[in-house]
């Protein structure tokens, strides 16, 4: 996968979890101590492949109006954290996704839930292959180690509108 920027590229693994986006907000951190671009990608695979021929087809959705879903909703998720990133969403297995991706990045950052108290973290089989194969460092991002950020202030001016 080729990138057309002379600036760094910095990928953010993006599902719809709290762990994601507090990897796309420490990562939008990192992008402006190095300059970079922030990619979010969003992998994504349709369900039907996956249910059984006999399955009742009422419940089935179409590979395109799941993929629609698919993409507004990464939208939403990326927009509450950044709004002028557009998300890429890419079909396939999540690992294979993002190691395509991120070829020639700076880096690759991913979320990992918090475990249940008293219980250590684990990878999951996705974190574990890209921790092993990415072509670029990773770093893995907790929701507890992401503050999150309070609400920009604003100036805000009242005036009165004359009555009469």
């Amino acid at each position: 996968m080729t990138h057309n920027t002379s600036r760094p590229r910095i990928v953010v693994g993006v599902s719809h979890s709290p762990a994601a986006t507090a990897a796309l907000r420490w990562a939008l951190g990192e992008a402006r101590l190095r300059d970079a671009v922030i990619q979010p990608v969003h992998a994504w695979q349709w369900s039907g492949q996956h249910r059984a021929s006999y399955a009742p087809m009422g419940t089935w959705r179409s590979h395109d109006e799941e993929y629609a879903a698919a993409r507004e909703q990464t939208r939403r998720v990326v927009a509450q954290v950044a709004p002028s990133l557009t998300p890429i969403v890419a079909h396939g297995p999540p690992a294979q996704v993002l190691l395509t991706h991120c070829e020639g990045a700076e880096m690759l950052v991913l979320g990992i839930r918090n475990p249940e108290p008293g219980t250590p973290v684990a990878a999951t089989p996705v974190l574990a292959a890209l921790i092993m194969s990415a072509p670029c460092p990773v770093v893995v991002v907790s929701p507890k180690s992401v503050p999150r950020p309070a609400f920009p202030s604003y100036e805000v001016t009242l005036s009165v509108a004359p009555t009469g």
